[in-house]
């Protein structure tokens, strides 16, 4: 097999209190990626649909870089070229950049027959996570290689626990970031009561996974010490339009991913209202871009 063409998930990363640890894929967005192996001995790169500033310097591109490290660390001298066809917005806190890392080692692992298992996957995808966010952050790119709800048991060694998660409504306002990321400016210092009430919703978001309660699974990322606080007050009327959403019936509300973007849990019965809302809300801010309604997904990477 010379080459692969796959389609791999928008995500959303931290999940409220679950900082860097908790992550979800959804069934839209994603992107689609085309690897084929020559001659070259060199990684080359061509981004299809390429609107909004994709690094293509193999050092820069998260998806280039992952194949790199892999080869550098294995000893691999191989050509590869990596085509990607954008169909989903970048920059915003949606996981196109672990999208394109993971995809990238799924198919290098696929085409060189190398035998990676998941976690040995996502410890090499994770790597190309230092080429947008300056961290080698597994949560994103291990809900896209895998699917559904995931849970970083471990980053040393690198440990990750699948959930499969009920079906329910997610409501996206897509807002790019002002700046590359505000990861440098969250603290760790938020005091004993609120650790330990960081603690308690990590623990309730997972037993309302295995107890499929979507009600309890959206009220338990409502809060969040951590992260919440940085990247909220970075995003122009978010804790009014927060509050409108969940007045309006949804069941969580917070940042998805390092932001700007937003996502909001719901049912289909009240999602074109909660819509509207942050449509409305977010009109004014210049990086707002837009509204999708989509669903949680089983699904990670996909052979096409």
């Amino acid at each position: 097999m010379n080459s692969i063409y796959l389609k791999a998930p928008a995500t959303s990363a931290n999940v409220g209190p679950g900082y860097d640890i908790f992550a979800l894929a959804l069934e839209e967005p994603y992107d689609e990626f085309e690897l084929s192996l020559n001659n070259s001995d060199k990684i080359s790169l061509e981004i299809i649909g390429n609107t909004q500033n994709i690094p293509i310097d193999i050092s820069e591109n998260t998806g280039s870089l992952a194949i790199s490290e892999l080869f550098k660390r294995k000893n691999i001298v191989q050509g590869v070229h990596i085509k990607i066809i954008k169909t989903m917005p970048s920059g915003g806190g949606l996981g196109t950049t672990g999208a394109s890392a993971s995809a990238c080692i799924y198919g290098i692992n696929k085409l060189l027959d190398l035998g990676l298992n998941n976690n040995e996957l996502i410890d090499f995808a994770r790597l190309g996570e230092v080429a947008s966010g300056g961290s080698p952050h597994a949560d994103n790119v291990a809900a896209a290689m895998l699917g559904g709800f995931v849970l970083i048991k471990s980053y040393n060694p690198v440990d990750v626990l699948k959930l499969e998660i009920p079906r329910f409504t997610a409501v996206l306002a897509v807002i790019k970031k002002s700046q590359r990321t505000t990861r440098g400016f969250i603290t760790y210092e938020i005091g004993q009561e609120k650790l330990k009430e960081q603690m308690a919703r990590c623990s309730r978001v997972i037993h309302a996974i295995h107890t499929k309660d979507i009600v309890e699974f959206g009220n338990a990322i409502n809060v969040d010490h951590i992260a919440e606080p940085v990247r909220g007050a970075a995003i122009p009327s978010y804790w009014e339009i927060k509050q409108q959403v969940l007045n309006a019936g949804a069941y969580g509300f917070t940042i998805s991913g390092g932001g700007s973007s937003v996502i909001a849990i719901c049912n289909d019965n009240n999602a074109q209202k909660i819509e509207q809302i942050m449509k409305i809300g977010f009109s004014d801010n210049p990086h707002f871009v837009q509204t999708i309604v989509t669903h949680s997904s089983n699904s990670g990477i996909l052979e096409i």
